[in-house]
């Protein structure tokens, strides 16, 4: 079990590398292209796909669903009446 949940927090730490890494090639295209071809669209485009690997690099891992139980509603109506 504990060989499970080690390959699976390495793997995950592989990818949280992985999308850090194209996050970074991202932020350099954009400063590339400020700097360079002074593209403000262009550049602006590659920080928000930057934002966007950043984001998906916190969300990495294990994920922990919850589980809600339905309840099937009453088909009678109760009343409680008081004298």
């Amino acid at each position: 079990m504990k060989s499970i949940t080690t390959a699976i927090s390495s793997k995950a730490s592989s990818q949280k590398s992985d999308y850090l890494a194209k996050a970074a090639e991202y932020y350099s295209r954009a400063k590339q292209l400020i700097e360079v071809d002074q593209d403000w669209q262009a550049s602006g485009s590659m920080i928000l796909k930057a934002l966007a690997e950043e984001r998906k690099s916190e969300n990495t891992g294990l994920q922990v669903m919850n589980v809600i139980k339905y309840q099937k509603p009453k088909t009678k109506l109760e009343f409680n009446f008081r004298s």
